[in-house]
């Protein structure tokens, strides 16, 4: 009975320093803060092989502290190896800044998460994503340009750009999307967009974005290499990181005969401040040199499931579009 009794008041002087160590884990963990904001930090969408982001989390700070946090780590997602880059005992380690080198070239998606947190607080995290392309015309993240072979190539010595171009009705067309960086705005603000979707320019820049040697077209330029079937004949049966730009339509038969290369990377309307990239996939829209009264222009734009050419007067400043040039 000795042994039993005694068994029974061990277990219950055990359970009792269980529970007061419990307790004990409890209070600690009631007693941890929020770091207050919100964690934010940019990284853009697109990047290409050898680019370098410097990044720095920022909007999270301690109760009584101005955005100083005691740690920070990233988690590299190419590597899924984890990086603490400010140390609370290191007083050297005063940033929490980073820069991330893209060193693959996978034409794939993939999430950065960086963690913050201090002594007697909770940690904060957050995530961005982002895409890995690659600006070889053919054989990179665009698909599609199979007929590239018998184009000739013309280089803009601004920025030293090749273009490809070919001759429909004795003049001489790109057949990309300009991408001169003297003006306009990349692809969701990513410059390794640039070269891949060609930039996108307001009316008053594309006048004047073509290379020497080389103009905006006019309207009826448009309307002479579209034929019959005037959307198809435009547009090319392009991919994009593996995912078709034109979907299928019974009413458009994409045959891309003016060897134009139409691919539907949409436009930006613009309002103030504010710009919004619209229509991917769906729109490929282009600035004539045709002028109306006032601060209109034309341009001409193709719809994925139309096959029309169609004709529309806009504001010079109020949307972004590709640009073509002739010669």
């Amino acid at each position: 009975m000795k042994f039993i009794r005694c068994f029974i008041i061990s277990c219950l002087a055990l359970a009792s320093v269980a529970a007061v160590s419990c307790k004990k884990d409890k209070d600690d963990d009631e007693t941890k803060e929020y770091l207050n904001g919100t964690l934010t930090f940019d990284v853009p969408k697109y990047l290409k092989y050898g680019d370098v982001v410097h990044i720095e989390p920022t909007g999270v700070y301690k109760s009584d502290e101005s955005d100083t946090l005691l740690y920070c780590s990233w988690t590299n997602p190419l590597t899924n190896v984890t990086d603490t880059v400010r140390l609370e005992s290191d007083p050297a380690s005063k940033s929490k800044a980073f820069d991330f080198k893209v060193t693959v070239d996978s034409l794939a998606s993939f999430t950065i998460t960086v963690a913050v947190w201090a002594d007697g607080y909770y940690a904060r995290s957050a995530t961005a994503s982002f895409t890995i392309v690659n600006s070889t015309l053919g054989s990179g993240s665009l698909k599609g340009y199979d007929f590239l072979e018998g184009v000739s190539e013309v280089n803009d010595s601004r920025d030293g750009q090749d273009y490809y171009y070919n001759t429909v009705g004795g003049k001489d067309w790109l057949i990309q999307n300009l991408a001169w960086n003297g003006a306009g705005l990349a692809y969701d603000d990513s410059e390794a967009m640039s070269y891949i979707f060609g930039r996108y320019y307001t009316w008053d820049e594309a006048a004047t974005a073509c290379p020497s040697g080389w103009h905006l077209p006019s309207s009826a330029d448009f309307s002479a290499i579209a034929g019959d079937g005037a959307a198809g004949n435009l547009m090319v049966d392009a991919t994009f990181n593996g995912n078709t730009m034109w979907e299928f339509w019974p009413a458009v038969k994409i045959t891309n005969s003016s060897r134009f290369s139409a691919i539907p990377v949409g436009y930006i309307t613009v309002d103030g401040d504010k710009k919004t990239f619209i229509g991917l996939n769906n729109y490929a829209m282009f600035w004539t040199s045709d002028e109306k009264s006032g601060d209109v222009a034309v341009a001409r734009y193709i719809y994925v499931d139309k096959p029309t050419l169609f004709a529309g007067e806009f504001g010079k400043s109020s949307i972004r579009a590709s640009v073509r040039c002739v010669r």
